[in-house]
């Protein structure tokens, strides 16, 4: 049984946390993973998992020996990588994760024009306004708002977005225009129902901050449904400008507070350390900074 393969299949049963997930993944038997797994505890002579066939926890000795099973894969990943850089072209599969609203707004058009240039890179996205599982997930990227909980990661400042609160003509006209940020407390502001949301109701005027006790009977998981929400009369919404700008250009929604500036967004690219130097990383980190350098005023 090859040594290469069965630390592969061990490293994703920890990580997917069953057998079965494993197997359905590989398209092998849930049988055939605990063979792998069982091969290695025979080899190393020591049990890595505390049950044989579905298992609910490491052993010390297998905890130890995943640790370093990552480093060996890690390794692997950037010898090959050393191969791409080698050549002119970098190849390989990229598997990326960030928000719905990024995704599909901004990042999904800049990887497609990305894959276009590098014919030979598999792109895998996903959209999912929850923080990633980079071990479940198995993602090599991820782009973020917010750092917490990604220590273990290389992360890279992208670019900050503005802020701007804004709504539709039909609600301003029914409701009134808000003159200061306390009167938002009077409206109807469309939130968010994340426990992590990432825009915050503040507002400067240049001395002082105000945090208006905002509510909404009207709340949902996605900035682009908040727009659409808000498309329709439905309240005010806080939205990063590159989301808004075509509604406010063809005045679908009209800017609020133009007085006050709001805490901006800020963008990251996080990465395993392994992908660090590699062809494909170097060559998206380029790609994505570029793309967004040149909509800097987006």
């Amino acid at each position: 049984m090859d040594r290469l393969t069965s630390i592969e299949i061990f490293v994703r049963a920890v990580e997917l946390g069953s057998f079965a997930a494993v197997a359905e993944e590989r398209g092998i038997s849930a049988q055939m993973v605990g063979k792998h797994v069982r091969g290695l505890e025979n080899t190393i002579g020591a049990k890595l998992l505390a049950k044989s066939t579905r298992f609910q926890s490491l052993t010390a000795a297998g905890e130890q020996y995943y640790q370093r099973c990552l480093v060996v894969l890690d390794e692997l990943k950037a010898a090959q990588e050393d191969i791409y850089r080698s050549m002119s072209e970098p190849s390989g599969c990229l598997k990326i994760a960030t928000g719905v609203n990024f995704g599909i707004k901004a990042l999904a058009p800049i990887l497609a024009r990305f894959q276009l240039q590098y014919p030979k890179l598999d792109i895998d996205l996903t959209l999912d306004n929850n923080p990633p599982d980079m071990q479940k997930g198995g993602y090599d990227v991820i782009f973020r708002e917010r750092l917490e909980g990604y220590d273990y990661l290389v992360a890279t400042k992208l670019r900050s977005y503005p802020m701007i609160a804004c709504a539709s003509p039909t609600y301003l006209k029914r409701y009134g225009t808000p003159q200061h940020p306390d009167d938002l407390e009077q409206h109807q502001c469309l939130q968010s129902n994340l426990s992590q949301a990432p825009y915050k109701w503040r507002f400067f005027d240049g001395q002082k901050i105000t945090t208006p006790n905002v509510s909404s009977r009207f709340t949902m998981n996605s900035g682009q449904a908040m727009l659409a929400a808000a498309l329709e009369g439905a309240g005010i919404t806080l939205q990063p400008t590159f989301q808004v700008s075509e509604a406010l250009a063809d005045g679908s929604l009209l800017p609020i507070l133009e007085d006050y500036s709001l805490p901006e967004v800020e963008l990251y690219m996080l990465y395993r350390p392994s992908l660090r130097n590699t062809a494909r990383l170097t060559a998206l980190q380029a790609f994505v900074r570029e793309s967004m350098e040149s909509h800097a005023d987006d």
